[in-house]
């Protein structure tokens, strides 16, 4: 086995991590299960591709106290997180507040494994 160099190593992507959390929508029986790709970073937060702070600014996720808190956690300032929620569903059945608990939920269990 050959050692990989720098370059080749940030072109590796990241293993999915489960978070420990899954959302169950009762109404329509549906599971969300949230996952997360940890990497070197500045901080930022995407959900399913897409920056947290435009999903907050566009109301797609509350402006959760919680949430805004584990943001602003020092832990978090060194890495980028990319969650992933299973169901492409989720944008149409998850309220901006569900998802809010969930993601700060789902970085408060990362954030706790680094």
């Amino acid at each position: 086995m050959t050692e990989m160099s720098k370059a080749e190593a940030n072109d590796v992507v990241a293993p999915l991590k489960d978070t420990g959390v899954l959302i169950y929508h009762l109404p329509n029986s549906a599971r969300y299960q949230i996952r997360a790709r940890v990497r070197k970073g500045t901080g930022r937060v995407f959900v399913n591709g897409t920056l947290l702070e435009n999903l907050i600014e566009s109301r797609r996720v509350s402006r959760f106290e919680e949430l805004l808190r584990t943001l602003s956690r020092e832990r978090l300032k060194s890495v980028d997180i990319d969650l992933e929620i299973d169901d492409p569903s989720w944008q149409e059945t998850l309220k901006p507040t569900v998802l809010a608990y969930a993601i700060a939920e789902s970085l408060t269990n990362l954030l706790g494994r680094l």
